[in-house]
């Protein structure tokens, strides 16, 4: 029985894309895409509030600008980037996504 384990570094996925040698913007841009159908899923199958999809993909396109524009090395436009506010709680579940993600697990 051959089973892929998340932890084991050695066996490479067959469906996992090519390391990206050169330009990242393809691949950052397919991320961007998966996520946006992601919330877009979520939104639609548990009947999210219009306003709070409009608000996370708003924030989305955000992040989705600043980053491609820190990779090419262009400088950040102050006016359309507004300060982004801090939220005033975070689901358990987001707050165990930023952990895993500072520390680098499962990568």
């Amino acid at each position: 029985m051959n089973s892929a384990s998340a932890t084991n570094g050695n066996q490479q996925d067959p469906q996992a894309p090519a390391i990206v040698k050169g330009d990242p913007e393809p691949l950052v841009r397919e991320a961007f895409n998966d996520i946006a159908l992601l919330i877009g899923g979520v939104a639609v199958l548990h009947h999210l509030d219009d306003d709070l999809t409009w608000t996370l993909m708003k924030r989305l396109d955000r992040i989705r600008v600043r980053l491609l524009r820190d990779l090419k090395g262009t400088a950040r436009l102050d006016g359309m980037e507004p300060a982004a506010a801090n939220p005033p709680r975070v689901h358990a579940a987001v707050e165990e996504f930023l952990v895993r993600n500072r520390a680098g697990m499962g990568e």
